[in-house]
C-alpha cells in the first residue's frame, strides 16, 4: 500500500461543495484515488517588478479535511509564463502545480485569438534575438576597450623613442574612436529597437487578454494537496508574467547659496501584465531573469605587421591591428550627452512616503521594497511613481566655461550618494531652487561613490574670448627662424552678486615635430595645480585655470585671463594651419 492511499484511507471526508464549509462539515469524497476539486479565492499580495518582468505572489485560504485536494486558482493573466509556476501550502504537502487553459467553444478559437497567439510567439522571439544582440556589442565593447588599455601602455613605453611611429599612432587612435562610435551606435539603436520590441509585445497581450476574458478562455493554476489533519490551509501561488517594467527616475534640486543639493530616488512603473494590482507590497529588483544564460563567445586575437602608410580619413583600419597598436584617445571620443525627455510628474503618486525603501540582496542585484502599498492599472499606459529615498548632501558648485568651443558658463555640482543605495542609471530632472533646468542622463552612482551633476549654463556668467593680436617674427642669430605669436584674451562677468569658482579651460597648439616648439607665456593667472588635470590633461594641450571671481562691479568689463602661444619653426618648415581665433 503507497503513502497516498494510507492517507486516502484514513481521510475524514472530502465532496465537491457549492460553498466553504467549516472542515468538520465536509463529507468524504467517493474515490480514495480521485482528488476532490475546489476554486480557492486569491488576492494579489505581492509584486517583486523587474525590468520587462513581474514576479506575482497570489494568497488564498480556506479550511480543508483530511484527504486528497485539487485547489483551482482561477483567473490568471494571459501573460503568465506557466513553467515559472511554483506554490507553497501552510500545511499539508503539495504534490504538483498544474497550468490550465479552459476555453468557452462559442469564442475560444476565434481566428482574431489565434492570430494574436502567433504575433505574440514571434514578439517574444524577437525580443530574445535583441537581448543576445545587445550582449554581444557590450562584449564587443569590452574588448575594445581591453585593447586600447593595452596599446596605450605600450604606446607609452616606447615615447621618446625610435621606436614611435607617430603616423601608426594617429592612425591607431582614429581606429579606436571609429569602433567606439560604431559600438556605441549600434547599441543605441538595439537597446531603443528593444525597448520598441517590448512595448509592441506588451500591448499585444493586452489585447490577447482582453480578447481571452470576453471570449471565455479561463487561465488557471491547479495545485494537488495532500492533507492528514483537519486544517485552514493558506496557499501562496507565485509565478512570472511579462508586459510589467520600472524604470529608476531622479529628481536633483541644487541650492548653490547654501551648498546643498537635494536628491529624490523613485522608481517609474507601469504595466499591462492582464491583471491590475491593488494594494500590493511592491519590491523593485535589479535582476534580469530574462537574460541569456549563454555568455558571448570569445573572439580571435589576430596580429599582423603595421602598415606605416598614414590612412586617410575614409579608409578603414585593418582589423588585424587593433590589438597590437593603439592608444586611448579621450578628447576624441567624447560624445554629447544624449537629451532625456522630462518626466511628466502628473502621472506621479499623490502622496509623499514618509518611510524609505528598504534595502536586499547582495551581489549583482539588489531589491528595493517599497513602504506603502501600492496601486497601478494593467493598461500600459499609467505610469505611476513610487518614492525609494531621498537625501540631501553637501556640494561643491563650480562653474564650469569653454569659450573656445561654447558659450556660457555650466554649473556643475560635484556631490557623494550619501543614501545606502545604489543609484542605478536613468533620467534626472534637475532644478536650482524652484526654477526647472531640464533633464539630463544620469550614469548611476553606488553608495559613497561622488559624481557630478550638471545644471545648464547661467545667464548671469558670461564668459568671452578672442584672439588679439597674431603675428609671424623672424627669429635665430641670423634671422633663420620664424615665430608665430598669438595674443589671446578671455573676460569673466560675474553678475550673480556672490563670489563664484570658474574652471576656464582653453587650449594651445601640441608639436608632434621636433622641428617645431611651442611655447606658453604672459599667463595672467597660474594654471591649476589640480593633480588629475596635471597627470592626464596638461601634456595634451589642455589649459586650465581654477579661478575664483568676485561679482564684477558696474564699471568693469570683467575678470580678464590673458595669455600668449609662440610657435617656433624654421623658415623653410611649412607647419599645419593655426586656430583663426
Amino acid at each position: 500500500m503507497t503513502t497516498l492511499t494510507r492517507i486516502l484511507a484514513v481521510a475524514a471526508a472530502v465532496v465537491h461543495y457549492a460553498t466553504p464549509a467549516p472542515a468538520a462539515q465536509v463529507p468524504a469524497p467517493t474515490r480514495g484515488d480521485a482528488p476532490v476539486e475546489r476554486a480557492i479565492g486569491s488576492t494579489i499580495e505581492s509584486v517583486v517588478l523587474y525590468q520587462g518582468r513581474a514576479a506575482i505572489t497570489r494568497v488564498g485560504t480556506t479550511d480543508l479535511t483530511p484527504g486528497f485536494w485539487k485547489l483551482r486558482f482561477d483567473g490568471l493573466p494571459g501573460s503568465i509564463e506557466a513553467e515559472t509556476l511554483e506554490a507553497k501550502a501552510s500545511a499539508g504537502a503539495i504534490l504538483s502545480v498544474d497550468y490550465t487553459r479552459r476555453e468557452v467553444p462559442e469564442g475560444s478559437s476565434s481566428p482574431e485569438a489565434l492570430a494574436l497567439d502567433g504575433e505574440i510567439r514571434t514578439a517574444r522571439l524577437g525580443i530574445a534575438a535583441t537581448e543576445a544582440t545587445i550582449a554581444g556589442l557590450v562584449a564587443d565593447g569590452k574588448f575594445v576597450e581591453a585593447v586600447g588599455i593595452r596599446a596605450s601602455t605600450d604606446a607609452a613605453a616606447a615615447g621618446g623613442t625610435a621606436k614611435l611611429d607617430l603616423a601608426a599612432v594617429d592612425a591607431q587612435m582614429l581606429w579606436i574612436a571609429t569602433q567606439r562610435r560604431r559600438l556605441q551606435g549600434e547599441l543605441a539603436s538595439a537597446q531603443a529597437q528593444l525597448t520598441a520590441q517590448q512595448q509592441a509585445a506588451e500591448t499585444l497581450v493586452s489585447k490577447r487578454t482582453a480578447l481571452g476574458a470576453t471570449s471565455g478562455s479561463m487561465q488557471s493554476a491547479e495545485v494537488l494537496l495532500a492533507l492528514t489533519e483537519p486544517e485552514t490551509v493558506t496557499v501562496r501561488l507565485s509565478y512570472l508574467v511579462t508586459g510589467a517594467r520600472w524604470e529608476p527616475v531622479y529628481s536633483m534640486r541644487a541650492s548653490p547659496e547654501q551648498g546643498m543639493l537635494n536628491v529624490e530616488i523613485d522608481a517609474m512603473v507601469v504595466q499591462g501584465s492582464g491583471e491590475p494590482w491593488e494594494g500590493v507590497r511592491l519590491s523593485l529588483s535589479t535582476a534580469r531573469p530574462s537574460r541569456a544564460a549563454r555568455p558571448p563567445e570569445v573572439r580571435p586575437w589576430f596580429v599582423d605587421v603595421v602598415d606605416t602608410r598614414r590612412p586617410s580619413p575614409a579608409e578603414k583600419m585593418p582589423s588585424g591591428m587593433a590589438t597590437g597598436f593603439a592608444v586611448r584617445e579621450e578628447s576624441r571620443a567624447r560624445e554629447a550627452d544624449k537629451a532625456g525627455e522630462p518626466i511628466d510628474r502628473a502621472a506621479a503618486l499623490g502622496e509623499t512616503l514618509s518611510r524609505e525603501a528598504v534595502i536586499a540582496g547582495s551581489g549583482p542585484s539588489v531589491t528595493y521594497t517599497i513602504a506603502l502599498p501600492f496601486d497601478a492599472p494593467s493598461d500600459n499606459q499609467t505610469f505611476r511613481r513610487a518614492r525609494i529615498a531621498a537625501f540631501t548632501a553637501p556640494t561643491r558648485f563650480v562653474y564650469q566655461a569653454q569659450p573656445a568651443v561654447t558659450e556660457g558658463a555650466f554649473l556643475r555640482g560635484s556631490l557623494a550618494n550619501t543614501s545606502a543605495f545604489q543609484m542605478l542609471p536613468g533620467k534626472a530632472s534637475v532644478f536650482v531652487n524652484a526654477d526647472y533646468v531640464g533633464a539630463m542622463p544620469f550614469d548611476g552612482a553606488a553608495p559613497k561613490e561622488s559624481f557630478d551633476v550638471y545644471f545648464g549654463a547661467d545667464p548671469a556668467v558670461t564668459v568671452t574670448r578672442e584672439l588679439i593680436k597674431r603675428e609671424d617674427k623672424a627669429s635665430g642669430l641670423f634671422g633663420g627662424g620664424l615665430d608665430s605669436e598669438s595674443n589671446y584674451r578671455v573676460l569673466v562677468g560675474n553678475a550673480t552678486g556672490r563670489e563664484i569658482r570658474l574652471e576656464l579651460l582653453d587650449f594651445r597648439p601640441v608639436s608632434r615635430s621636433s622641428k617645431v616648439e611651442v611655447a606658453l607665456s604672459g599667463l595672467a593667472s597660474p594654471l591649476s595645480d589640480d593633480p588629475e588635470y596635471l597627470a592626464r590633461d596638461q601634456a595634451k594641450g589642455i589649459l586650465r585655470w581654477d579661478l575664483r571671481v568676485p561679482p564684477t562691479a558696474p564699471s568693469s568689463d570683467g575678470l580678464p585671463i590673458t595669455w600668449t602661444v609662440t610657435v617656433s619653426r624654421s623658415k623653410d618648415v611649412e607647419v599645419t594651419p593655426l586656430p583663426d581665433r
